[in-house]
Formats: C-alpha cells, sequence, structure tokens
C-alpha cells in the first residue's frame, strides 16, 4: 500500500491540490472492477462469434485474450498507483503521446489501412496512438484546472476564470495532437477529444462566458477544416440520405439495424453471425453491438447499455468521493472519456451519428482501444482508493494533524 501523503512525500508541485492527511485505503471500487470485466469478457466470446462464419472462430479471439489480459494488468496495476503521479509526470507523458503520433508518419512504421495511416507496427502488435493520447490530454487538462483552481483559491461552487495565457498555452500543447489526428484524416477523434476537454472544463466551474468564447471558436474550427475537406462533408451528406428503405438497402447501417431486429427478445444465439460473411466486413470490431442485439437479443443488449450507465455513476461516485479537486476532476474527464465513446458508438451502430469508426469500449476487437480505456478506469480506481482520515474533514484544505 501506498505511503500517506506527507509534506516530506508529497508532490514537487506548490499548486498540488492534495490535502495531506488523507491516504488509500486497502480496497478500490470493487463494482466497477466487475462490470469492466464482465464487458470484456462478453466482448472478447462475440468476437469469436463473429469469425464462426468465416471458420476461423480462434483467429482473432486468441489475440482478443491476450489484450484484454494485458488490458486487465494495466487495470489493475495503474490503480495501485497514486493518481498524482501521472499529473507529475505529464510534461514525459505529453511527450511520449508527441513520439507515438509522430511514428505514424514513419515509411514501414505507420500503416495505411483504408486510406487512413491510424496504426504504427511495433512487430508483435499494432497500436493506434491516437487513444492514448486521448488520456493524455485528459491528465494534462486535469492539471491545468487543478494549478488554475489552487493559483485563484476559488472556493468550492464558485465559478472559476482560466487565464488566457494558461489556455493558450495549453492549446499549443493540443494543437500538435490534433493536427496529427486530422491528419490521419481522422475527424471524428478530434471531435470526440474536444467534447471530452469541453466536459471537464464545464464540470471544472469554467464560466458560461470562457466557455462560449471556446464554443464559438471551436464552430469557426470546424467550419472551416469542413469547407476545405470534401471527405468529411460527404460523409454528413451520405448520412442524410441513409434514412430512407432504398438508401439502407446493402449499407453496413442497414445490415446493422436489419441484425438488431433479428434477434428479438431473445436473440438468435452465439454463432448464428448472419452478417458475419455480409456487408459488415467486420462486425467484431466497431459494429460488434450489431451482434449483441443479433445473437442475445433486446434484453442483453439493453443489459449493455446499463453496464455503461453503471460505469459512468461508479466514475463520477469516485469522482465526488475523491479527497481533492485533482482527483475529483481526472475521474470525471476519464469517465466522460469512456462512457462518451460508448455512445458514440451506439449511436453509429444504431443510425443516430454518422458512420464514424469508433470501437465500443472493452467489446471492439482491439489492442490499443482497451489498453487506453483499461488506463482510464485504472486511475479512476486509484481515486476510489483515497478517502479523509475522519469523517467530516475539509476536503478543500489541509489537515490539521
Amino acid at each position: 500500500m501506498l505511503p500517506p501523503p506527507t509534506p516530506e512525500t508529497g508532490s514537487d508541485q506548490p499548486w498540488d491540490s492534495r490535502p495531506r492527511g488523507f491516504f488509500p485505503s486497502t480496497a478500490m471500487d470493487g463494482a466497477l472492477v466487475i462490470l469492466v470485466f464482465l464487458l470484456m469478457m462478453l466482448g472478447a466470446a462475440l468476437v469469436m462469434s463473429a469469425r464462426l462464419a468465416l471458420k476461423l472462430p480462434y483467429q482473432l479471439f486468441t489475440r482478443q485474450i491476450l489484450s484484454t489480459s494485458i488490458a486487465l494488468v494495466v487495470m489493475l496495476g495503474v490503480s495501485r498507483i497514486d493518481y498524482h503521479f501521472w499529473v507529475r509526470k505529464r510534461i514525459i507523458l505529453w511527450f511520449s503521446g508527441l513520439a507515438g503520433l509522430l511514428l505514424l508518419m514513419v515509411p514501414h512504421v505507420g500503416i495505411v489501412l483504408n486510406g487512413a495511416r491510424r496504426w504504427i507496427h511495433l512487430g508483435f502488435m499494432t497500436l493506434q496512438p491516437s487513444e492514448l493520447a486521448r488520456v493524455i490530454l485528459v491528465i494534462l487538462m486535469g492539471a491545468l484546472l487543478a494549478r488554475e483552481r489552487a493559483d485563484h483559491q476559488v472556493p468550492e461552487g464558485k465559478p472559476m476564470r482560466v487565464r488566457p495565457s494558461k489556455a493558450l498555452g495549453f492549446g499549443l500543447l493540443m494543437l500538435p495532437y490534433l493536427a496529427i489526428i486530422l491528419h490521419e484524416p481522422d475527424f471524428g477523434s478530434d471531435l470526440f477529444i474536444v467534447i471530452v476537454m469541453g466536459g471537464m472544463l464545464f464540470l471544472s466551474g469554467v464560466s458560461f462566458r470562457q466557455l462560449g468564447l471556446l464554443m464559438a471558436a471551436l464552430m469557426a474550427a470546424a467550419t472551416l477544416f469542413l469547407l476545405h475537406h470534401d471527405y468529411a462533408l460527404e460523409r454528413f451528406h451520405n448520412f442524410s440520405r441513409t434514412h430512407t428503405p432504398a438508401s439502407l438497402l446493402g449499407t453496413q447501417l442497414g445490415q446493422s439495424l436489419v441484425a438488431i431486429g433479428s434477434g428479438g427478445l431473445w436473440g438468435q444465439g452465439l454463432g448464428h453471425d448472419w452478417i458475419g460473411g455480409g456487408v459488415l466486413p467486420e462486425p467484431g470490431t466497431d459494429f460488434i453491438f450489431a451482434l449483441v442485439g443479433e445473437e442475445l437479443g433486446f434484453f442483453w443488449s439493453v443489459a449493455v447499455v446499463v453496464v455503461f450507465v453503471g460505469i459512468f455513476y461508479l466514475g463520477m461516485r469516485a469522482a465526488a468521493r475523491s479527497p481533492d479537486f485533482e482527483g475529483r476532476i481526472l475521474a470525471q474527464g476519464l469517465t466522460i472519456s469512456v462512457v462518451l465513446e460508448a455512445l458514440m458508438n451506439l449511436g453509429v451502430v444504431t443510425g443516430l451519428f454518422p458512420t464514424k469508426g469508433i470501437p465500443l469500449p472493452f467489446m471492439s476487437f482491439g489492442g490499443s482501444s482497451l489498453l487506453a480505456n483499461a488506463w482510464g478506469i485504472g486511475i479512476i480506481l486509484s481515486v476510489s482508493r483515497f478517502q479523509a482520515r475522519q469523517e467530516g474533514q475539509d476536503l478543500d484544505g489541509p489537515s490539521q494533524e
């Protein structure tokens, strides 16, 4: 167990919001671990089921089991690390994330699939740097907001103002990440990251005036991008045309909706995989929720949604119980990141959002998403391990012990 933070062992940052006299308990949030584990196991089973129609059930299943095992080790390992550690190492993390994104540009290292350069080849595995970049930016944003709150000594419940110089500095740190991801091209991931950052600003209590200025700037930037990138406009145009029976026929979305509807209440059973060899090229990846509806039925589909609602609740509960603002905003940002990714995936699979290659957390095939989300959940679990020594102790001020 980690030693309790003291003036001697505490952070070297003068603005560190961690109160003295707090200690990690011996137990983390077991309910959150169980929910994540259930999603991982269900995802592995569906990945194998998705390949049965192609007579290759173990081709991806073994890789998914290996990725799941690594993710579990990462999640539980990170949960034992003081969450303040990641904020103290934020500069190293930023350079590491940037290096991973730059590797995409190296010939024979960056891999091009379906016209996008999003993966780097590491010999024994592939890695999508943008997944890890999302977690790194959440940590950087958490550090910025914790510092601003401490410097301004903002009372609990009062709006906070981020100094323009600090906001500009963070923007300069985020800009190369967003630029490289946009160059892949991957407009959707950039939009996803920006929404998570905006959510953290809102939850931290940043004034509505500053949030309004930020939204106006982002809308202007997004409009300029769309006007100069035909592929993004074409995707929105196609989305507007796909909600007619004639247009849906033979499309990924059409097959997805047919699969979800064909499962009925209890599903066709694992291995049925009507869409496995059809229009959806890899139903075990982005459209794995369609398999849930087809093979396991309506009740299991609802159960998956309920599990993500549970993850949201437990993540926000860990944030509310955090002994300091830093833990609270990290847990909130990482919870938003996981649940928003799930919401976007479910929206794509059910036709609410335009088609975008975004995985369903902990279930879709792919090691990068599993690893990034396991890292994020591990930090939330670390936050859940901290508590005050005494009931009713002031959580915003230093201990009097």
